[in-house]
């Protein structure tokens, strides 16, 4: 699932790192939350074969995880990309830990410390960069805290 709050330009570098993992067969799916009404979101969704809906930011990961078809999600805002790499972190993850959460972890010193605090503070809520069970996302809380993976990502603006 892809929060989308920000533009097109962002939400397209984020789809430009997930498509090889689609034609790996790694990821099934994808659902664009446009949150903002952004132009030509619906457009990128339709044109890269994602789910597109439109809900505000509170009610997004929850009406995304409706939609979506996978038994887990991986929750990224546009923008997000993920660093070489990440999907055998995520399947490794998968394999050794099935039943437990885990978080690609934004890169960059600020917002590694941000990061920290919120896992510190909300461990269980959701956010981007999650690797989640769908269960998980439709209740709007994590079981457990989530295990920090090896790899992240980083953010572009747009």
């Amino acid at each position: 699932m892809i929060r989308a709050p920000g533009s097109a330009q962002a939400i397209a570098a984020t789809f430009a790192v997930l498509i090889p993992a689609v034609a790996e067969g790694f990821l099934g799916h994808a659902v664009v939350v446009d949150t903002v009404g952004a132009d030509g979101l619906a457009r990128i969704a339709d044109a890269t074969g994602a789910s597109y809906l439109r809900a505000g930011n509170a009610e997004g990961w929850h009406l995304g995880a409706k939609e979506a078809r996978g038994d887990w999600l991986l929750l990224l805002d546009a923008g997000d990309v993920p660093q070489l790499n990440w999907a055998q972190a995520v399947e490794r993850h998968l394999l050794l830990a099935p039943d437990a959460p885990a978080l690609l972890p934004l890169r960059g010193f600020a917002a590694s410390l941000r990061e920290r605090a919120a896992i510190s503070f909300g461990g269980r809520r959701l956010r981007a960069g999650l690797i989640a069970p769908k269960g998980a996302v439709l209740a709007g809380r994590l079981g457990h805290a989530p295990r920090r993976l090896q790899t992240g990502r980083e953010r572009v603006s747009g």
